[in-house]
């Protein structure tokens, strides 16, 4: 027995609440915790859909650029320690091509863009192995011609762009850890020309800044040797002084400034102690106002750009040592949303947040010559990847407001959270939400009769834990129970009382091949009681379901004879009656699974079994204590995973299953028990780890999966 101590090693807000009423065949404990909290609700509004490309490895620079003017931005990937860049061409559906390699006489370190309708389009290009900053352009194949070069002393780091007195021609800004000042950077007769400003200091960022809001550009740059932003002011001619500085108190890297909370002021972006600060900006650009953004791993680049497309911009950042990619979304007044652990890939070491015709993007570079682009989702999607979680396993589906358009939920084995997507008519996964969990479970069970309360019961089979979450998706609020017992579970069915809000759940438990039948009565989610009952001795698996009394299906074997039996269950077996059998030899590989329906065909609720013996598989349609076997024309694969689906308007199941090695996802349709299963291949499924058919919207089929490989959802219509 465990010590009642041991059992209250978990949150400190959680109690116990003792069960009464208690009847024990067999010796067991249960626990019940109970916990309460907000989860944020974040407005992703579909922004996940997820691809990847291959390019070339031992790159670690990404930026964008539109080389053969059609609207839609290409990719440029680069590397400051040597000479090669790599080019990939966007097509109007944001699939980027093969990668072409090109050479140069320097390395690309940084990019900007450096021209107009008035200079045409170019680009200032950022060499640190080189100590240059060049004036060049693109060719339509993405060849880089220089123009015009400028070789410094030390190492530039920083670049930004603007007209500063207002001659329709674009300037330059340049600094670095190791320059000494500040320069400015002019084109004169396709080459450049530099102005020195404030020598005698080193900035390791600097930037064009609106400070008094006169459409001409002040400066902001970062002294490290101080600790301070300097502010220079513009006198409208394209000449800068110092006017003053703010104490940064403490090393600042990756600075930007950029209007964070879309109040018409520019605020300053930096990373400091592992986190982000911002300083506000003010009709007066006083910085007097700072905001820290706490975020659970370390920051090392970001990026920022309005991703959902709500007015607010938000924060995209790298943990590159973990390998972690975060988004954290804006919600107004200075606030953001809690961070999203969107990717979690080893080797991921830069990005790049842009806008061109098809909407808003973030590219990530891994080191290993992976690209991975992430953007909106299009209602019209009919297979694609979302980027949620660091390892998304068990999945389900429910259907908030009972509107007929199917939400998913899933468990991320990475970071033990329950995670929930809610979709609308004109967006899916439009929200987000996230509840941490106590550990990683590999099934997930909805209760959803309530519209806009769902619970969540979270467990996994052979372990002894059921992690029972209930959502009001109206408040935000959800509540927790943990039961606990010391029989492994096996499955578990569920009844409820709404207008008493009273549960009924019950625990199909396993010890060797002893089966019980666990029954907790929750009672406004406040209270339990339980009772235990031996159900089956001897049995090889059991499956539980639902009629007017509990229903208990044990598969039974004897010799080389193996039996279904059919049993109803009401405090004690009541009835028992054999569906069918099958023979196999000792020898042979036999694998056996179950499924029971939850529909209601012909005032019953049909079962199905898949049983494969060798390279030869049957379908058992169980109904009205009638079983009928159809053989499939290819074998399913030993351990298939075992499902079903009813099309809207349909009456009948289709069944879904794995074929041999588990690489193609086979679907067998009944029309009518006259007529042949109609089988079909579905998908290839070598990825995939778990998954189910559903209707998402439109009244379109879709197989919804997480897969193993790229460690996303998949989603793809059927």
């Amino acid at each position: 027995m465990k010590r009642k101590e041991d059992l209250k090693k978990l949150c400190r807000e959680e109690k116990n609440v003792l069960p009464a009423d208690r009847l024990f065949y067999y010796s067991i404990f249960i626990s019940l915790l109970f916990f309460s909290g907000l989860s944020a609700q974040i407005p992703v509004n579909g922004f996940c859909r997820y691809r990847e490309f291959s390019a070339k490895p031992n790159f670690k620079n990404i930026f964008s650029a539109d080389y053969n003017s059609d609207g839609y931005r290409d990719l440029l990937i680069s590397s400051s320690d040597n000479n090669k860049y790599l080019t990939l061409f966007s097509d109007s559906k944001s699939n980027y091509g093969k990668p072409s390699e090109k050479y140069l006489s320097f390395s690309v370190s940084d990019i900007h863009a450096f021209g107009n309708e008035i200079t045409g389009k170019r680009y200032l290009i950022e060499s640190r192995r080189t100590r240059d900053v060049i004036l060049g352009s693109f060719s339509r194949s993405g060849v880089i011609s220089q123009s015009g070069r400028i070789r410094f002393d030390g190492f530039p780091s920083s670049i930004d762009v603007r007209d500063i007195n207002g001659d329709g021609r674009p300037e330059g800004l340049v600094s670095g850890n190791s320059l000494d000042g500040l320069y400015i950077l002019r084109e004169n007769k396709r080459s450049l020309i530099q102005t020195k400003i404030d020598s005698g200091k080193v900035f390791s960022w600097s930037g064009f800044i609106d400070l008094d809001y006169d459409s001409f550009p002040d400066i902001a740059a970062v002294d490290p040797v101080s600790g301070s932003l300097v502010l220079y002011s513009n006198d409208r001619l394209g000449n800068f002084t110092e006017s003053r500085s703010i104490p940064l108190y403490g090393d600042v890297s990756e600075c930007k400034s950029v209007d964070m909370n879309s109040n018409g002021f520019i605020d300053i972006v930096y990373i400091k102690n592992n986190r982000f600060e911002i300083l506000l900006g003010d009709s007066v650009s006083s910085f007097r106002k700072k905001i820290l953004i706490n975020t659970p791993a370390s920051p090392d680049k970001f990026a920022v750009l309005d991703f959902n497309g709500d007015g607010f911009n938000d924060l995209a950042f790298l943990d590159v040592e973990e390998g972690e990619l975060y988004i954290s979304f804006g919600k107004g007044m200075d606030t953001f949303h809690p961070s999203i652990l969107y990717l979690k890939k080893k080797g991921i070491i830069n990005l790049s947040a842009f806008i061109d015709r098809s909407g808003k993007k973030l590219a990530i570079l891994n080191s290993s010559g992976e690209i991975y682009l992430i953007n909106s989702l299009e209602l019209n999607d009919t297979s694609f990847m979302a980027a949620f979680g660091s390892s998304p396993a068990s999945i389900q589906t429910f259907d908030f407001m009972n509107d007929k358009y199917r939400d998913i939920c899933f468990v991320d084995e990475g970071s033990h959270s329950l995670n929930i997507l809610l979709s609308e008519r004109r967006r899916l996964f439009r929200t987000y939400y996230s509840i941490p969990l106590n550990m990683a479970y590999t099934k997930i069970f909805v209760d959803d009769n309530n519209p806009k309360e769902k619970t969540f019961f979270c467990y996994s089979k052979g372990e002894r834990s059921i992690e029972i979450i209930r959502m009001n998706f109206d408040s935000g609020s959800y509540s927790r129970y943990n039961l606990y017992t010391e029989i492994p579970i096996s499955d578990i069915e569920f009844s409820i009382d709404r207008l008493r809000d009273w549960q009924n759940l019950y625990v199909l438990c396993q010890k060797g091949k002893d089966f019980f039948l666990q029954n907790f009565e929750i009672r406004n989610f406040v209270k339990t009681s339980s009772s235990i009952y031996p159900v089956a001795t001897n049995a090889e698996n059991a499956w539980i379901s639902s009629d007017v009394y509990r229903v208990i299906y044990t598969l039974s074997r004897s010799g080389n004879k193996f039996q279904l039996i059919k049993s109803f269950f009401n405090k004690k077996i009541t009835e028992s009656k054999i569906q069918f059998s099958f023979e196999a030899n000792p020898t042979d590989r036999v694998s056996f699974d179950l499924v029971c329906l939850d529909e209601t065909i012909s005032h019953a609720r049909p079962a199905a079994a898949l049983v494969s013996v060798n390279n030869k598989s049957y379908i058992y349609y169980i109904r009205n204590n009638n079983a009928v076997k159809y053989s499939l024309k290819n074998a399913a694969s030993i351990n298939s995973m075992f499902g079903y689906f009813i099309e809207a308007g349909g009456e009948e199941p289709t069944f879904y299953y794995n074929l041999n090695r588990k690489t193609k996802l086979q679907s067998a349709k009944f029309m009518d028990r006259k007529n042949p299963v109609v089988e079909q291949d579905l998908i290839e499924s070598k990825d995939i780890n778990n998954y189910l058919i559903a209707e998402l919207n439109k009244g379109r089929t879709f197989l919804i999966s997480s897969n193993t490989l790229h460690k996303t959802i998949s989603v793809e219509k059927l």
